[in-house]
């Protein structure tokens, strides 16, 4: 979905996966998944909602059966189109998705210690509450 020659993928053949390096350095663990590197469905939402909904749908739904504990995503619109409208695109998709969608420098916080609340992780519409669960049982 992305011009790929025009954002230098021939020169770079591993942009696509800077991403999963960061998030790898960040002590996290990649999962490879149908829908990760496509896009979220955010561009189309203006003009077709029910395809935006299902494009994001499908994204967590193939997140969800690849078994990530979570999507990240350094791009703010699709944070907003994956964590705010996931409950629209389960009932489009026809099954739940309940899927914490973390924005990257939200990783990159937890990373650092800070607590999710600093993050403001609360504000989420998916819950992230198995965050604060999983850091609360890591021996300091």
């Amino acid at each position: 979905m992305r011009p790929t020659h025009r954002l230098g993928y021939d020169e770079f053949p591993h942009r696509d996966f800077y991403l999963d390096q960061v998030i790898e350095a960040l002590g996290a663990t990649p999962v490879e998944y149908a829908g990760s590197h496509k896009c979220c469905g955010f561009p189309v939402i203006t003009m077709n909602r029910t395809t935006s909904l299902r494009q994001a749908g499908r994204h967590m739904a193939d997140a969800i059966d690849a078994g990530a504990d979570c999507v990240v995503t350094p791009c703010p619109l699709c944070h907003l189109n994956l964590d705010m409208q996931q409950p629209e695109a389960a009932k489009v998709v026809g099954r739940d998705l309940s899927l914490a969608v973390l924005h990257l420098p939200q990783l990159v916080g937890l990373a650092l210690g800070f607590d999710p609340k600093e993050l403001g992780m609360g504000k989420h519409i998916a819950s992230t509450e198995w965050v604060a669960e999983r850091l609360a049982a890591v021996p300091a």
